[in-house]
């Protein structure tokens, strides 16, 4: 199945957010999971207000375990945490 984690900062910690980056980087690149996309989440003046990462999962656990893992959610740079499971009904990716 997809997963979804959509991530929104927390303005309470947007100042550590540049302790834990390459800690996060690192982390989403380890291959724990097997990630389809992940970025960035910006507001209409591109500043960063948080991520997603879409994964291919056998369970939503397996996408919580792993979010619950990275050092952006463990440090509280993230303030609000979804997980979704996603059926894509259009994907238009291949053809760009």
């Amino acid at each position: 199945m997809i997963a979804v984690r959509l991530a929104i900062g927390n303005p309470d910690k947007a100042s550590e957010r540049d302790i834990y980056f390459e800690d996060h980087k690192k982390y989403l690149r380890s291959g724990a999971l097997d990630i389809i996309q992940s970025g960035p989440i910006l507001c209409e003046a591109g500043r960063g207000q948080g991520g997603m990462v879409v994964a291919n999962v056998n369970t939503l656990e397996e996408m919580r375990r792993f979010s619950d893992n990275d050092p952006f959610v463990q440090n509280g740079v993230y303030g609000l945490v979804e997980i979704y499971e996603w059926t894509p009904t259009i994907d238009n990716m291949a053809s760009n």
